[in-house]
C-alpha cells in the first residue's frame, strides 16, 4: 500500500477534478502490475495496474492481490467502472486504503466487489490516504475547496514595502528557491485567488512558470461590487470575478462562491486583507508563511495575524518555510 500511495503522489497536481489514487497488484509477494491515475479523463489507477501485467504474468492475476489507496468506482464516468474491471480481469482480493466520499461511489464500488464474491479489505494505512486526497476528501465532505493561506513576509513580518512613484511595488521579499516551490504550491492546489486591492496594485500572473504544470483557474475577490472599468481590466486579463451580489454581503458572497466552486483545492496568495477575511470565517485548512531574513523598507503592509502552531518544515535558500494547520474544537 505504500508502493501504491508513492506512485499516486507522482500525480500530484494533475489529475483535478479527479483523485489521487495508485494501485498494485501482488502475486505471493511479487509486483506483477502497478499504476496510477495521470490525468482526469485517462485510464484509472487499477486499469492502468492491470494493463502493465506481462503476458507471461496474465495467467497470475486471478490469484493476485490488488491494492489500490481509494475505493474503486463503481459508475460510468468518462472512463468504466473499476470495480467491474476488477471483476472482469479475475482480480479475488483487493485491499483498500480509504473508502471514496464521493457520492457516486461511497461504498458501492466495494459492495460491487463483494456481490461478485470477491474479497474486500479495508482501511489499510487509511490515514495517510485521507492526507494524501485531504483536497478532494473536503471539497466532498464540506462542499468547498481545500483552502491554503500563503504568504512572504520579512523579519520584521512586513509583506509588502512603501509604494511610490518610484518604487511602484512590490517589493521583492523571497528568492529564488522559494518563488519553484511557490509555483509548485499552485500546481499542487490547482486555483488561485487575491484581493482585488492585490490584484490592481500588482497585476499578478498567477500562474505556474517555475515548474511544468496546467493552467489554473484564477480568481479576483472584490468585497464591493466592481466598477464597469475595473472588471473590464480584470476579465480582460483572464482571471474570473468573484463579488458580492446587489444586496448581499461580503461575506455571504464569499462563502457562495467557494461552495459553488467545485474546485478541490485553492490558494489564497494576497494580500493580508483577503486573507485575515478567510481565517476570520474559518474557511482555511493549512497556512504556509516563508520568512526572510531580508529586510523590506519601513512603511509596507503587515503579515496577517493569525494566530496558530506554526512549524518549521523546510528551507529555501535563506527562506524558511513554516506550516500551521487549522484546528477545530468541539
Amino acid at each position: 500500500m505504500r508502493r501504491a500511495l508513492d506512485l499516486a503522489a507522482q500525480a500530484e497536481g494533475f489529475t483535478h477534478p479527479n483523485p489521487l489514487v495508485g494501485a498494485v497488484l501482488v502475486h505471493n509477494g511479487t509486483v506483477i502490475g502497478e499504476g496510477y491515475h495521470h490525468r482526469a479523463g485517462e485510464a484509472h489507477a487499477e486499469v492502468m495496474a492491470l494493463r502493465s501485467v506481462s503476458p507471461e504474468n496474465a495467467h497470475l492475476v486471478a490469484r493476485a492481490t490488488m491494492y489500490v489507496t481509494l475505493e474503486p468506482c463503481s459508475h460510468t464516468g468518462r472512463t468504466g467502472p473499476c470495480s467491474l474491471a476488477l471483476v472482469e480481469a479475475g482480480v479475488q482480493r483487493i485491499v483498500v486504503a480509504h473508502e471514496d466520499p464521493n457520492p457516486l461511489v461511497s461504498g458501492r464500488g466495494i459492495e460491487m466487489l463483494r456481490q461478485a464474491g470477491r474479497l474486500v479489505d479495508l482501511g489499510i494505512l487509511r490515514d495517510e490516504a485521507e492526507v494524501q486526497n485531504r483536497r478532494f476528501f473536503t471539497s466532498m465532505r464540506e462542499g468547498r475547496p481545500f483552502i491554503t493561506l500563503k504568504w512572504a513576509q520579512d523579519s520584521t513580518g512586513a509583506v509588502d514595502g512603501p509604494r511610490s512613484t518610484e518604487h511602484p511595488g512590490p517589493w521583492a521579499i523571497s528568492g529564488a528557491e522559494a518563488q519553484v516551490w511557490t509555483h509548485r504550491l499552485r500546481q499542487v492546489c490547482g486555483a488561485i485567488l487575491v484581493g482585488f486591492g492585490t490584484w490592481k496594485a500588482d497585476h499578478p500572473k498567477g500562474s505556474v512558470r517555475a515548474v511544468a504544470g496546467a493552467s489554473m483557474d484564477r480568481f479576483v475577490w472584490a468585497a464591493r461590487r466592481l466598477s464597469d472599468p475595473d472588471r473590464i481590466e480584470v476579465e480582460a486579463s483572464g482571471w474570473e470575478i468573484w463579488e458580492p451580489q446587489i444586496g448581499e454581503s461580503a461575506d455571504d458572497a464569499l462563502l457562495r462562491h467557494l461552495s459553488g466552486s467545485c474546485l478541490r483545492g485553492l490558494l489564497v496568495e494576497g494580500g493580508p486583507k483577503t486573507t485575515m477575511t478567510f481565517a476570520r470565517l474559518g474557511m482555511w485548512d493549512e497556512a504556509f508563511k516563508l520568512v526572510s531574513p531580508e529586510l523590506v523598507p519601513v512603511g509596507g503592509a503587515k503579515a496577517p495575524n493569525l494566530r496558530a502552531d506554526w512549524q518549521r518544515v523546510a528551507r529555501w535558500g535563506l527562506d524558511e518555510l513554516q506550516r500551521c494547520e487549522r484546528v477545530t474544537f468541539i
